[in-house]
């Protein structure tokens, strides 16, 4: 399994149990290997394209679906060195948008060490089997001025769903899209359903508000997520044994970090990890989607 970020190398290794957990540590040396897999297991697709299809982009190798224990990571995404350079934007329809959108990204309060929100989290390196995903749908919620996150997560067979808890229609769409169809977001309405083609890199947009421009990442593997605001992150259903923690963001190009690990049947491992970020030369020019995640 392929590392889903570029890292430059492992930083040192940090595991912590969750409060209340008996369960002992474990050590990379003495990790076990796990076989408890199910052979034809199927990926789930909740999109409008062949299960046959998405089954050979999301496990080309017919590897056997893993069902054994698992455990959890959680904790917090920090960045370090230069602020988030303003990103000017057209914030009089709603100002608070300013708030969300008026950085390059989203960041605690200025000092050496800040939170990190919308930075993409992913679990690689798990061993020779596939993890099917749980979940037939992502959701992104809209309150005032913008949606719940600025980076999307979701496995590649999944359908995003956006609903819209604010009091504005919204009609949100991805780019690139090969559909001209515009569909509206109505307030407290259904959900507007959404579906990433092929696996990649998108943008989730609203037609009529030009400041929105989110990333969207269609993974080819489940275990993934991105930093809340306060920088932490949480992923569960890992298999055990050793994995790899990952973490880039799509505004701070040229950087990512990494930690590999042991997971534990029904312990929380605490990971936390930094990510530096340095004005660019060219600091004027357009923010372009920094480092791409790989997706397998």
């Amino acid at each position: 399994m392929k590392p889903a970020v570029l890292a430059s190398g492992l930083l040192a290794l940090t595991v912590v149990g969750c409060d209340g957990c008996s369960k002992p540590q474990v050590s990379l040396e003495d990790a076990a290997p796990i076989a408890t897999t199910i052979p034809d297991a199927a990926p789930l697709n909740a999109i409008p394209i062949p299960t046959a299809s998405v089954a050979k982009m999301v496990n080309p190798q017919k590897l056997p679906a893993y069902a054994g224990p698992t455990g959890s990571v959680e904790g917090t995404i920090t960045v370090t060195g230069d602020p988030a350079p303003e990103t000017p934007g057209n914030f009089k329809r709603c100002p608070d948008a300013a708030q969300i959108y008026g950085h390059a990204f989203r960041e605690g309060p200025a000092g050496d060490k800040r939170w990190l929100a919308d930075a993409v989290v992913a679990i690689t390196g798990y061993g020779n089997f596939f993890v099917p995903e749980k979940d037939e749908a992502t959701e992104v919620t809209i309150r005032g001025c913008g949606f719940s996150t600025r980076t999307v997560t979701m496995t590649f067979g999944q359908r995003l769903e956006v609903k819209n808890l604010s009091k504005d229609f919204w009609a949100p769409k991805l780019e690139p899209s090969d559909s001209s169809v515009l569909m509206m977001a109505t307030p407290g309405g259904d959900a507007v359903k959404l579906y990433p083609k092929k696996p990649g890199h998108y943008r989730l947009v609203d037609h009529d508000r030009t400041y929105v421009a989110d990333d969207l990442y269609a993974f080819l593997h489940p275990l993934h997520t991105s930093s809340k605001v306060g920088g932490t992150y949480r992923i569960d259903g890992i298999p055990v044994g050793k994995v790899t923690v990952n973490t880039s963001h799509p505004k701070i190009p040229d950087a990512d970090a990494s930690k590999e690990v042991v997971i534990t049947e029904d312990v929380v491992l605490r990971v936390d990890l930094e990510l530096v970020y340095k004005t660019p030369p060219d600091a004027g020019a357009p923010i372009d989607a920094g480092p791409q995640p790989r997706l397998h």
